[in-house]
């Protein structure tokens, strides 16, 4: 089964809108660099941005052009870029679930912003596990 540059390009397009989400409800939010957990997150969700953004170049020429640019290596570029960002977004979101319960915090705004963005994490990581699997199943196409 081939997977069409329009749906990898629709998957993470999804990805780069909700990681965008993130970014913006993580800058509205104060004393975000005091606990260790969010900066890591903060960490994930860069490396997520910046993969995610070339993916989408990579696409978008893939779709107009109707070939990739690297043949054979970017292939598996994307199989494993894919991978390791999808699994550090999905580290990134379960050490925010992890922390908020245990932080003894009396402003509560912080708490319910730590829950909306590791939730919105969580939604980017999933359109980023799929764009990992539709890589995989090109990965697979080519072999």
């Amino acid at each position: 089964m081939e997977i069409t540059p329009l749906l990898k390009l629709i998957a993470r397009v999804l990805t780069f809108v909700f990681l965008l989400v993130y970014l913006i409800v993580l800058a509205t939010t104060q004393n975000i660099n005091r606990i260790l957990a969010y900066r890591y997150m903060l960490f994930t969700i860069v490396i997520g941005f910046v993969h995610t953004i070339l993916q989408i170049a990579f696409t978008i020429f893939h779709l107009v052009s109707g070939q990739n640019i690297g043949g054979r290596f970017w292939v598996h570029f994307e199989f494993y870029g894919d991978k390791v960002a999808s699994h550090l977004l999905a580290t990134g979101t379960a050490a925010s679930f992890g922390i908020s319960p245990v932080i003894n915090s009396e402003d509560q705004t912080f708490l319910k912003k730590g829950y909306v963005v590791a939730s919105i994490l969580l939604i980017a990581f999933l359109f980023s596990a799929i764009s990992s699997i539709f890589s995989s199943l090109s990965l697979h196409n080519r072999s």
